[in-house]
């Protein structure tokens, strides 16, 4: 189960890529015709946004499984195993309260809009907001897989709520790490 579940992630990271990447391309090709041309193409802009509300809630979902959201990380780091533990499972269960209204909230736009169309498209707006459904329904699961592996397995709390250092810490470390073997040679 899980490489299929690696091999999904994979998979939807590689479809963020080709949404962003069509993004780019739309609002670019827009930018152009209507600098050059004086024209443009009034489907682009829509195609772009919901490509950017795809990508967002659907980046969530593998944000979550990849543990990379904010948190209170160095808080959780001084806490005691245990207190840490339960510290970590209430986060996740208000993390699940909240996609429970995130699915509530969208499914009741989908059923509200399923006779809505997008003005230049035409795609129902149901399929916009459709994702959120998606988006709190896998984060959820994700959320109580984690609960029960930290109930399960209480050492994996510790690989479960890790300090992520900034880009900048690790750009920083690196140098430091190349002058001390520049010198050493």
């Amino acid at each position: 189960m899980s490489k299929f579940n690696d091999r999904l992630f994979k998979g939807i990271d590689y479809l963020l890529g080709i949404m962003l990447a069509l993004i780019v391309l739309f609002v670019f090709l827009n930018v152009v015709l209507r600098t050059v041309f004086n024209s443009g193409l009034t489907w682009s802009e829509e195609i772009a946004r919901y490509l950017f509300v795809y990508i967002t809630y659907i980046g969530a979902i593998g944000a979550m499984r990849s543990n990379v959201h904010l948190g209170m990380d160095s808080v959780m780091h001084k806490l005691p195993q245990g207190l840490k533990r339960v510290t970590y499972i209430v986060a996740q269960i208000i993390i699940i309260i909240v996609m429970i209204m995130l699915t509530h909230g969208a499914y009741t736009m989908t059923l509200q809009s399923v006779e809505a169309r997008a003005a230049a498209t035409g795609i129902p707006l149901s399929i916009i907001y459709g994702v959120g459904i998606l988006t709190g329904i896998c984060i959820s699961l994700i959320c109580v897989t984690n609960i029960i592996k930290v109930i399960k397995e209480p050492e994996t709390i510790n690989k479960l709520v890790t300090l992520h250092e900034s880009d900048e810490d690790d750009v920083l470390e690196n140098m430091k790490n190349e002058d001390d073997e520049n010198e050493k040679k």
